[in-house]
């Protein structure tokens, strides 16, 4: 079980106990990067959301709507791994002092796709940005983006250059640079606009969910998402991670 097995296992076992094929959402996803850089186990995390499924299901009446997103799950997940910790109590600590994931592997961070489709997907990234930079050139950015292209080639010749892919290494290099990017437009977004994303947060279902059951910290962290994917969105510009291929 890889870097990237642990996020389709659980969102498989979510849309199935959930009862109806729903994808989750970019949010849900980064949901699942903080269970995961949290250490928690697969095998935790799916009991955990069985519990929550379980008891959704104890408690459901008719015209009770369906559980739309995994946040409805965190609590009993990290329930469920604060007990997993307790259970553990007195037991050498992984030498590496990294917490292991179920089902991981000495090759969890070799190749997960291949090659091929990694280099078409940078390619297309590079495309991408450099379109948007053509088309941004009184907004300021220019240096910024001139900087992240300069890296994702950089990338390019070390993937081509490479026998074996290390992708949750190169995931966390796209994820740096599609922070700074997000940044860098922000700031040629109008204060109008910004305040426009800002009231269709508040009454986004999702974000309503999240702002209940999170704490505020992991809340904000998938606010700042949501406002990255409008970012995106209005730039035509595809996410900077290796989900999207």
């Amino acid at each position: 079980m890889n870097y990237y097995n642990y996020f389709t296992e659980i969102e498989d076992h979510f849309v199935m106990r959930r009862g109806k094929h729903l994808l989750v959402s970019p949010m849900d996803w980064h949901l699942i990067a903080s269970w995961r850089n949290a250490g928690v186990p697969l095998n935790v995390a799916l009991r955990g959301i069985d519990i929550a499924m379980d008891g959704y299901y104890a408690r459901r009446t008719r015209g009770m709507s369906k559980v739309n997103s995994l946040c409805y799950c965190h609590d009993a997940v990290m329930e469920a791994y604060a007990g997993h910790l307790e259970s553990r109590v007195g037991e050498a600590a992984p030498e590496s002092g990294d917490v292991a994931i179920a089902g991981d592997s000495p090759d969890s961070k070799e190749e997960e796709f291949g090659k091929d489709a990694v280099l078409a997907f940078l390619a297309e990234k590079i495309s991408e940005i450099e379109s948007l930079s053509a088309k941004q050139s009184g907004c300021g950015s220019q240096e910024c983006l001139s900087r992240i292209l300069a890296r994702l080639r950089e990338i390019t010749l070390d993937a081509q250059s490479g026998s074996r892919l290390d992708t949750e290494a190169l995931e966390r290099d796209l994820g740096i640079l599609d922070a700074l990017l997000c940044e860098e437009l922000s700031a040629c977004i109008s204060a109008e606009e910004k305040e426009a994303w800002e009231q269709e947060a508040k009454k986004d279902k999702i974000l309503k969910v999240y702002k209940k059951q999170l704490p505020k910290e992991s809340y904000e962290k998938m606010r700042v998402n949501f406002f990255r994917d409008k970012t995106r969105k209005k730039f035509h510009v595809g996410e900077l991670s290796l989900f999207r291929i």
